[in-house]
């Protein structure tokens, strides 16, 4: 499984649909995430660097919550930062959870 991403494309935000390969741990982190009504999002800032974010969970009551942002440089450091990004999240979900 690959990590789907919704890119958010310059000048107007349209969307894109992406997805990003990781090892199988973090795509399984990822995987859980999902489950519980995770999203990843990805956008290329006016300076290039990347902004990666993992939002949700959404419910009718609420609007959705940053759970973790990592802005990086664009390139070979951005696989790295989908990475801490999925931890990131897990561990503020299981700060939830409990």
């Amino acid at each position: 499984m690959s990590i789907p991403f919704v890119q958010f494309l310059r000048p107007d935000g349209r969307r894109k649909d992406e997805t990003i390969d990781r090892p199988e741990h973090i795509e399984r982190a990822a995987l859980s995430l999902f489950e519980r009504g995770v999203r990843f999002e990805a956008e290329v800032l006016m300076d290039g660097s990347v902004s990666l974010e993992a939002v949700g969970p959404e419910d009718e009551d609420s609007d959705p919550t940053s759970l973790a942002l990592e802005v990086v440089p664009n390139g070979p450091g951005v696989a790295e930062a989908v990475d801490r990004l999925v931890l990131k999240a897990s561990y503020q979900i299981g700060k939830v959870a409990s």
